[in-house]
């Protein structure tokens, strides 16, 4: 099946579209993304790159040419501006936009397709640098479960925002895998506030492993840790900036002392006692 046959199935036969593929894994534009700020950046263009268009398909880049729906939005207008709002001033220079003027486009939402959101999977073709186009004779490369988060590759490359994480937690049926890999384990694990790079060394050597350790942060936010605590009571929705990833696995028959052993070492070699967010 074609995006193109999903489009006609949901009305959009004869309207004038283009589809366009985000790539979002840059820091700045991941922050923008992060920050709530990923419609007001796809509204501002440095060209008229939306023009004659009536809707727009937006994807986000995955692996290799793959892209995953984000939304539909009717464009209805569409104006010049001179400047940039303060929050997108970092991409001035990111993606060489100069001066202005720029277009600035009234983007209208729309839910026509709201429940592939996130889970639509196509194959953008062999131009990934072509970010904006007309083709949508696309192939749907697959229609991922509700509640999929993203696969689960090895230790050494989990890397998980705290959305990811909690929606992991929250759909362990459909991301069965994380949740075995992560039970199966003991570990040491690295939090990183992204917002000041500062970083937290834990460990896990529960009856669930990094799993029921990592699930406590989805269940209190901060893990129980004291200087995770007064972070969030000055900032209440830091936690959307932590990030988690695994610094060491050992095998889930290992002794409560080794593990904590290795937690106290990775904490001398990263500072994060002086310099970081433990606090012993």
């Amino acid at each position: 099946m074609l995006l193109a046959d999903i489009l006609q199935l949901e009305g959009f036969f004869n309207k004038n579209i283009k589809v366009v593929r985000h790539t979002t894994n840059r820091k700045e534009i991941k922050n923008l993304v992060d920050s709530g700020a990923f419609e007001l950046y796809q509204s501002y263009q440095k060209t008229d790159v939306f023009k004659d268009a009536e809707y727009i398909i937006t994807f986000k880049g995955m692996e290799g040419k793959k892209a995953v729906l984000q939304g539909v939005y009717k464009v209805n207008q569409v104006k010049e501006a001179t400047n940039l709002p303060e929050t997108l001033q970092p991409i001035i220079d990111l993606e060489n936009w100069g001066t202005g003027p720029y277009f600035m486009y009234d983007l209208i939402r729309d839910d026509t397709l709201a429940d592939l959101e996130e889970r639509l999977v196509i194959d953008w073709g062999g131009s990934t640098v072509s970010w904006c186009q007309k083709k949508i004779d696309k192939e749907i490369i697959e229609i991922l479960p509700r509640g999929y988060a993203k696969s689960f590759l090895s230790y050494e490359n989990v890397l998980l925002d705290f959305t990811e994480l909690e929606k992991i937690v929250q759909y362990p049926d459909v991301n069965k895998q994380w949740r075995t890999m992560l039970s199966n384990v003991y570990g040491v694990y690295l939090l990183l506030d992204t917002t000041t790079g500062q970083q937290y060394i834990g460990s896990a050597y529960g009856k669930e492993g990094l799993w029921g350790r990592w699930r406590n942060y989805i269940q209190t936010k901060h893990g129980g840790n004291k200087i995770l605590i007064e972070l969030l009571s000055d900032d209440p929705l830091r936690y959307k900036k932590f990030r988690f990833s695994i610094l060491n696995v050992v095998p889930n028959s290992s002794l409560r002392e080794e593990v904590i052993h290795l937690e106290q070492l990775t904490k001398e070699k990263l500072g994060t006692r002086v310099f970081g967010l433990n606090s012993n």
